[in-house]
């Protein structure tokens, strides 16, 4: 392993992840202590397994860097093996894992968490801390580009299966990999990127990892996003938290690089305040720091006498110069002090042993200083021949750095380009998933209702036979029965829109499931509380039970909806149709459809503008589902000015314009236009919209099924046509055309 790479590695450790992972551990142990609560609260073995393993899922792997952390994995296996609730598989290899790892065995852990992560996926389970660990391995293994290798491909295996949790981790090791390859700008973008699905799904992950992005930026220059970052971190831990010790350690850099040295020792002072006074990693780094600061200022005795602090600790901490916490330059701190109090053979050795300690620590970052500074030293000392020497050794250090971050030399664009085609690829996996699914399912039902089919038949032959042989009076409940089976019949050509129905269904389903069970457990808890004559707690939960209840609703509301919207679009071309006035039936639709937005939204205003061809004569159609298409597409118009309104600025002025025609036979029949000044339709979109439940809104504000349900209408009912012209940010155009016929 060369040089380069031992930097890079140890940095990454230093900074990004054993910093993220003292953040994060400090987070975990809150959040399983809540956990052992609840757990110590369980009344059932089957429940005191469901906390245990929730326990087991956010704890890391148990190993000496967390031997703190309780072992619940082994009494979670104890009880499953008694109620046999889940497959244990898993979690053994976990056991295992752990066991080989404590023996430094680290490829052969990497490995059999590999296939861990592979049956939990299979179970579509959330799995960040596990991921998190494993990234770990990597680092101990030096296998950088195996870690990019299966971080990304994870990640793109989890942005098309899901759950989108899991992407989080995926993210942070990626950013690890471009940190370890000096990458300041991807490093930077990988985190953020993992940043916002922690912010989602995990509030711990989230803060920790501010706490590395702040550190990140100080590290790259940039101190007001350091500083911006840092602070952050703070203010949603608490000033006096111990999770805000880092962040008051890495303000106190970036005021050191501006040279504002008083808020540096203010802020170094805080963080030495927050560790307390016990010996610890974190407390030596912070006085080693301001030790720092305080030679920067000259304070050369307040300097020596923190110096010496430390230095009595190395017995119990064993304190390195590269430590989990970052850099630990005590003897560096020295050989400052005694060059400033003029004890120049002092300063050699204390310098001499700072350049040993990086290069036993492989810590070329801190080389490439020594050296330098070795040249100087030596230079000024008027040893020339040992200055040349020392200074041979850095410029050819500095050339392996350098090397190692070329093939990250590339233009933006050529980066820009590479995420365009990973999110194309990725959009093309979803999109074949999702036809293979559909297909899979069309088969299932074609087959399925094939099979009821030929049962009905059967049965249905069976039962003729015999009531022929019976009794000719029930000639009358055959003829019923036949008619059952042609409904019947019909009923499985809608096997396609069915499988649309369960899909659209399932979410508001599982809520109301979710809110369900969620309901019982309080139930549970109000008659502990009542029991205990805890009155205050009862009428909490009553509280959280009734909100609760409002969310079932809700949900339950949603999944009649589209029922009824499902029903409506197996109704098409039910009705008789007649002679309707298109200009007073569109103009009625057009003021509904604006009243009903005004009536949800006061604040919506539009300019209506309504042109009728009077040569339009009456025209043959069901009036009431060519209503049905007028409002759908005028409700998708006012809809849009409304959208466009909220972000366009105070010089937008929303418009919907009506028009109907009657042009001569060579254009195609009379019809209808409706045209918005709104976002139009992007191209991509534009391929989708007719086909049943694919929307853009927002969920619970459409179901996909309007502009389908017009389509067959306007296709299927009367043998028209319906045209789109859109331009993407300025308007859209719909035109029905009905044929010529005969009046």
């Amino acid at each position: 392993m060369n040089s380069v790479r031992v930097w890079l590695l140890f940095t990454f450790c230093s900074i990004c992840c054993i910093n993220n992972s003292w953040a994060q551990q400090d987070f975990i142990h809150y959040r399983m202590d809540s956990l052992a609560k609840v757990l110590s609260k369980q009344k059932t073995p089957k429940d005191s397994l469901r906390v245990l393993q929730q326990l087991v899922d956010f704890t890391p792997i148990h190993v000496v860097e967390t031997a703190d952390y309780p072992d619940h994995l082994s009494p979670l296996l104890r009880l499953n093996k008694t109620l046999k609730a889940f497959d244990p598989e898993p979690y053994e290899k976990i056991q295992d894992a752990t066991k080989t790892w404590q023996a430094k065995k680290y490829t052969e852990t990497l490995a059999t968490l590999k296939t861990v992560v592979d049956e939990f996926d299979k179970q579509h389970k959330q799995i960040m801390m596990l991921l998190l660990s494993m990234r770990v391995l990597y680092n101990l293994t030096d296998d950088q580009q195996g870690r990019f290798k299966y971080y990304t491909a994870k990640l793109e295996y989890y942005q098309v299966n899901g759950p989108q949790a899991n992407t989080g981790p995926c993210y942070h090791g990626i950013a690890g990999y471009y940190y370890y390859k000096n990458e300041n700008n991807l490093a930077i973008s990988n985190y953020l990127k993992a940043n916002e699905i922690y912010r989602k799904y995990s509030p711990d992950f989230y803060i920790a990892t501010l706490t590395v992005i702040g550190h990140q930026y100080a590290e790259w220059g940039n101190n007001a996003k350091a500083r911006e970052y840092l602070k952050k971190a703070i203010e949603l831990t608490g000033k006096f938290n111990y999770n805000s010790q880092l962040n008051y350690v890495g303000l106190s850099e970036v005021a050191v690089s501006e040279h504002q040295y008083i808020d540096a020792l203010s802020y170094i002072d805080k963080a030495i305040q927050i560790n307390g006074t016990k010996p610890s990693q974190r407390l030596a780094g912070a006085l080693v720091f301001k030790a720092g600061i305080y030679l920067v200022m000259h304070r050369d005795t307040a300097a020596l006498h923190l110096l010496d602090r430390v230095k009595a600790m190395p017995d119990t901490l064993n304190i390195k110069t590269i430590t989990a916490n970052g850099f630990m330059e005590i003897d560096y701190d020295y050989y400052q002090y005694y060059l400033h109090t003029g004890n120049i053979a002092m300063a050699e050795k204390a310098l001499l042993k700072a350049n040993q300690e990086a290069l036993k620590e492989n810590g070329v970052l801190l080389q490439l200083k020594y050296l330098r500074e070795l040249g100087y030293f030596y230079r000024k000392q008027n040893k020339l021949e040992e200055s040349e020497k020392y200074f041979d050794q850095y410029f050819k250090l500095a050339d392996e750095v350098d090397k190692a971050s070329d093939e990250f030399k590339v233009a933006q664009y050529e980066t820009e380009a590479k995420d365009k085609e990973q999110t194309s690829h990725i959009n093309q996996l979803k999109q074949e998933k999702a036809v293979q699914d559909y297909k899979l399912t069309q088969r299932n039902m074609l087959l399925g209702g094939s099979i009821i089919v030929l049962i009905l038949i059967v049965g249905l032959l069976i039962f003729i036979y015999r009531q022929l042989h019976l009794n000719k009076r029930t000639l009358k409940s055959l003829r019923k029965t036949q008619r059952q089976l042609i409904q019947s019949e019909k009923m499985a050509s809608l096997g396609e829109l069915t499988a649309g129905i369960a899909h659209e269904i399932q979410n508001p389903l599982n809520f109301v499931n979710n809110f369900s069970e969620v309901n019982t457990e309080l139930i549970d808890e109000m008659q502990q509380f009542i029991d205990a004559g805890e009155y205050g707690e009862v009428k909490d939960i009553a509280t959280d039970i009734k909100e609760n209840q409002k969310k079932i609703s809700q949900h339950g509301k949603r999944a009649d909806f589209i029922v009824k919207g499902m029903l409506q679009h197996s109704r098409i071309s039910t009705g008789e149709k007649q002679l309707t006035d298109i200009n007073i039936l569109a103009d009625e639709f057009f003021k509904l459809s604006y009243h009903g937005l005004r009536a949800k939204d006061k604040s919506f205003n539009a300019e209506l503008v309504a042109r009728f061809d009077e040569s339009l004569p009456k025209l043959n159609v069901v009036s009431q589902d060519f209503g049905r298409v007028l409002l759908n597409l005028f409700n998708n118009a006012f809809y849009a000015v409304n959208q466009k309104e909220k972000t366009a600025g105070s010089n937008y002025a929303p418009k919907v314009e009506l028009t109907t025609f009657a042009p001569p036979l060579a254009s195609g029949g009379w019809g209808v236009k409706v045209r918005d000044n709104g976002n139009g339709i992007p191209q991509h979109v534009l391929d989708k919209i007719y086909q049943p439940f694919f929307t853009t809104k927002p969920t619970g504000e459409g179901t996909g099924l309007g502009l389908s349900l017009s389509y067959d209408i306007v296709v299927k009912g009367h043998g028209g046509k319906i045209e789109v012209n859109t331009k993407e940010g300025e308007y859209t155009e719909f035109v029905v055309y009905l044929p010529v016929q005969a009046i």
